[in-house]
């Protein structure tokens, strides 16, 4: 089995090396992703300028390759770059959740999306900010419970939360929906021309079967996320009423 690590804190970060090394009990490891930062780059890819890659050192035995695009395309580009096609791709572990509405910022999630559309199983993971204990402890667990049970599928990404920081023990792993954290988005001006992003979550979603609730209570959530965005109660709607 091939498995594709990827991420967007950079192929040198913490996150990416506990995954990648953890993952090489179930196949043959490789790691693509940034040569720096691009946390909350979304599904941006490059399409105007050249990926630059290099050939990293290697992490415990498993080749590492950075790129200069965004981290989606560190999957676009992995079939070229290792001439091979990856069965599965596992994007993480983010240092900071991606619960609920994260997921439409996050270069995580968005990197596991790109591979569920390449046609590869796909997982994304994170953590909050700095809780990699947690993480080592429990991300053999996760990973068993996802192998074991065949959690892998062709219809849907699994999008995969560690509980927030102030629990150094999950209470174990619950299924769940996307909920909402809503983000009042606030800007201070720093000199004439330049605004620095500044807010505060005002929000956040207390249906008990939302990940973002049940990462509050301290477990570990997983979300099936589809590529289909459609809203089909609304789109009867409007067909009964319009078509």
């Amino acid at each position: 089995m091939d498995i594709l690590v990827v991420n967007d804190d950079g192929f040198d970060s913490i996150g990416i090396r506990i995954l990648a090394k953890k993952l090489k009990k179930y196949g043959n490891v490789t790691i693509i992703a940034p040569n720096s930062c691009r946390s909350a780059s979304s599904h941006a890819i490059e399409v105007k300028n050249p990926i630059t890659v290099k050939k990293e050192a290697n992490y415990e035995g498993i080749e590492v390759y950075s790129q200069s695009g965004y981290p989606a395309d560190s999957v676009r580009i992995s079939d070229t770059i290792c001439n091979k096609k990856f069965d599965i791709c596992f994007s993480g572990v983010n240092d900071g959740l991606n619960l609920g509405t994260d997921i439409f910022y996050s270069g995580t999630s968005a990197s596991a999306r790109e591979a569920h559309i390449e046609k590869m199983y796909s997982v994304a993971i994170s953590c909050d900010k700095n809780s990699f204990d947690i993480v080592e402890k429990e991300l053999d667990m996760v990973l068993e419970y996802i192998f074991n049970n065949n959690l892998f599928s062709y219809l849907y990404t699994l999008n995969i939360n560690f509980p927030i920081g102030k629990y150094n023990k999950s209470k174990g792993i619950k299924f769940a929906h996307q909920g909402y954290k809503l983000f009042k988005t606030g800007f201070i001006k720093i000199d004439d021309n330049s605004y620095i992003e500044h807010g505060h979550y005002i929000e956040e979603d207390k249906n008990t079967e939302s990940d973002v609730y049940l990462a509050n209570e301290g477990y570990i959530t997983i979300v099936p996320i589809s590529l289909d965005q459609t809203n089909y109660d609304s789109l009867d709607k409007l067909k009964n009423k319009f078509n």
